[in-house]
């Protein structure tokens, strides 16, 4: 101020040393609130935004499809129709006993569907097919005649799959129904968790054949024919459903990651951790690394609760290997004893050519609607 020839009693001097700094600073404190601002404003968007989809992706895995109809033969079967064996599988009858196999191996470890002694494979899925096609008539005869039938086909048996796929057709021609049918692509558990994601609201109803019929290798298999009708519960109510198919999980052989797929697989009913009544596993060789992983998680929640004595169910134990048939004929097994006493089931089963473990859960049907997610 000297400089300029300034009093410091003068106005001037007070307009520069305080009005001057005064007014920088609230142009800077304006400038970083407004900055503030607009880092709060897209802060709470991402929020809102990741709440969304968070919500969205948590409706998708809870996803689930309607088990319109279970049917299921094995060599618990006392004669040649499809019968309700729930019973024994529940027991956990033994029939896996060494006999001549269907191609003539002498004191083979398997079990055998009863009516395949001296009848050629081709014949007897013939037959099968039939037979299947008979109890399945009734709720697929209650179905819209525009109402597609999707045939998800697995086939574990010496012959090839496509003189398989050929006999389903012809079955299907014989029988008289008037639904259009195709198959779809995929196999296992895969292609239920890809129908979650992506067929939803198809106006399709899903139907799951699987057999395993005179298998190539059939020391410790279990020769078996399963049919489960599928529907999607947003747009299939035409026929009620007995039990629920929830969202299955795909793990490696690993103690720890089976226990998050399996915690994962109840999260998606949801259950409470003590709510399991019932343990299949079905599919897993006693020798591999998925089953000694099976083992340890059922030391802890929530398949501690499952009594050992009456509510764990090794397939492979007392029927035999089913084959890529494994998870169907639990599902459908579990399904069937859900009429009988409600509860929800829990499937552990192992991937035919892999040692993946997939995890899933068959629940009673729940009246609340699925979302639109």
């Amino acid at each position: 101020m000297r400089f300029l020839g300034k009093l410091v009693g003068e106005t001037s001097f007070w307009w520069f040393a305080i009005g001057i700094p005064v007014l920088f600073w609230v142009v800077l404190i304006g400038f970083r609130l407004t900055v503030y601002i607009m880092q709060q404003i897209h802060a709470n968007a991402w929020d809102k935004r990741r709440e969304q989809v968070i919500l969205q992706e948590v409706r998708r895995g809870r996803r689930a499809l309607q088990i319109l109809a279970a049917e299921h033969r094995t060599a618990l079967v006392a004669k040649a129709q499809f019968t309700d064996t729930t019973d024994a599988l529940l027991r956990n009858e033994d029939i896996l006993f060494s006999q001549t196999s269907w191609n003539g191996q002498s004191s083979v470890r398997h079990s055998r569907l009863p009516d395949s002694v001296d009848v050629l494979p081709q014949t007897q899925v013939s037959s099968a097919f039939a037979e299947l096609l008979q109890t399945l008539t009734e709720p697929l005869s209650h179905l819209p005649q525009d109402n597609p039938v999707a045939v998800l086909l697995e086939s574990s048996s010496s012959l090839p799959v496509a003189q398989v796929r050929d006999l389903w057709q012809q079955a299907w021609l014989e029988s008289d129904l008037t639904p259009h049918m195709a198959f779809i692509p995929g196999h296992g558990l895969m292609a239920i968790d890809h129908w979650l994601d992506y067929s939803i609201q198809d106006k399709a109803v899903l139907l799951v054949i699987a057999l395993q019929i005179a298998p190539r290798q059939p020391d410790n298999t279990a020769e078996t024919v399963t049919g489960l009708l599928l529907g999607n519960r947003i747009t299939q109510t035409t026929l009620p459903p007995i039990a629920l198919l929830h969202r299955p999980e795909l793990s490696r052989p690993d103690p720890i990651a089976l226990q998050e797929k399996i915690d994962q697989a109840i999260d998606w009913v949801p259950l409470q951790a003590t709510a399991l009544q019932h343990l299949w596993l079905v599919g897993i060789p006693g020798t591999s690394e998925g089953y000694q992983c099976a083992i340890v998680a059922q030391a802890n929640p929530p398949l501690a609760s499952v009594d050992p004595a009456t509510g764990i169910h090794n397939i492979n134990e007392f029927l035999g290997n089913p084959g890529r048939a494994a998870p169907w004929l639990a599902i459908a097994a579990a399904a069937q004893a859900i009429r009988q006493s409600p509860a929800p089931h829990m499937i552990i089963s192992g991937e035919q050519d892999s040692d993946s473990v997939w995890s899933t859960v068959v629940s009673p049907y729940a009246s609340h609607k699925e979302n639109n997610a």
